[in-house]
């Protein structure tokens, strides 16, 4: 979009760009472009592509709850191709209000919630500096609904760098307010200096599980997957345990209940 704005704009937009303020950079052309800005958001992430072995990988999780900040298309075609959803299609979420909190207690759907937005409803982007204000900042649905998530789940962040500054101040804030609460999970490429990481771990409450981001971020499908398949083991030990621990009923106290009940 930059290439579209005459100067002195473009050589300033690029300069924040540069220096990855892209917050402001996004909040200056979309005044200049107008019109134009939906339209242009549109041609770039409403292309048909097809989704990457991260997009199933991830869906292998078999979340109920799956959360992006992207505007694309690519999970929705990825859990139709995929069968994550059962008989149904995941319920697509774009827009963060009071109507928001039923995910928390629905449990008769899987769940994809956009929450900055979706390419369809240009409406719902949050991607410049003053819609960051509006729609997230000041919505108290917004902070109030991502803080019973991290209260009552455990989130596994995956190609998110903690640059977003809405998240990151959520997260920040739940790691003072419940000092005490389990800590949640970010995949990273490897490398990541010590500080770094105790940083994520005090101040964020987050655990960095790395890995090795050689020939394009090849390790990090199979990981996924990995995690997924552990987990469903895990679920399946969880039910193993329960159920041997129910104390069966003596054939002679069927017979007498059922007894009892004739003659009832």
């Amino acid at each position: 979009m930059a290439a579209k704005v005459e100067e002195p704009l473009k050589t300033q937009v690029e300069s924040l760009i540069n220096s990855k303020d892209f917050l402001l950079a996004c909040e200056l052309l979309q005044s200049n472009l107008a019109d134009d800005w939906e339209q242009l958001v549109s041609e770039e992430f409403g292309q048909v592509a097809e989704p990457s072995s991260l997009h199933r990988a991830l869906l292998q999780l078999r979340q109920r709850i799956i959360l992006t900040t992207n505007f694309d298309k690519l999970l929705e075609m990825a859990w139709g191709a995929s069968g994550q959803g059962g008989t149904h299609y995941a319920k697509v979420i774009s827009k963060i209000d009071a109507d928001i909190f039923k995910v928390l207690k629905s449990h008769d759907s899987s769940y994809l919630l956009k929450i900055h937005g979706s390419v369809d409803d240009a409406q719902t982007l949050i991607f410049s500096r003053s819609e960051y204000i509006r729609m997230a900042f000041v919505n108290e649905s917004y902070a109030g609904f991502l803080e019973n998530l991290l209260l009552n789940y455990t989130f596994l962040f995956v190609g998110f760098s903690m640059d977003d500054p809405a998240i990151t101040s959520l997260m920040e804030m739940y790691a003072l307010r419940y000092p005490s609460a389990r800590p949640h999970y970010i995949i990273s490429p490897s490398g990541i200096p010590d500080n770094i990481i105790q940083i994520h771990k005090r101040l964020r409450k987050l655990a960095v599980i790395q890995y090795d981001p050689k020939d394009d971020h090849s390790e990090l499908a199979p990981l996924i997957m990995e995690l997924g398949r552990q987990a469903r083991e895990r679920q399946r030990q969880i039910i193993s345990i329960t159920v041997s621990e129910i104390e069966p009923i003596a054939p002679e106290a069927i017979a007498e209940e059922n007894g009892a009940g004739q003659q009832n």
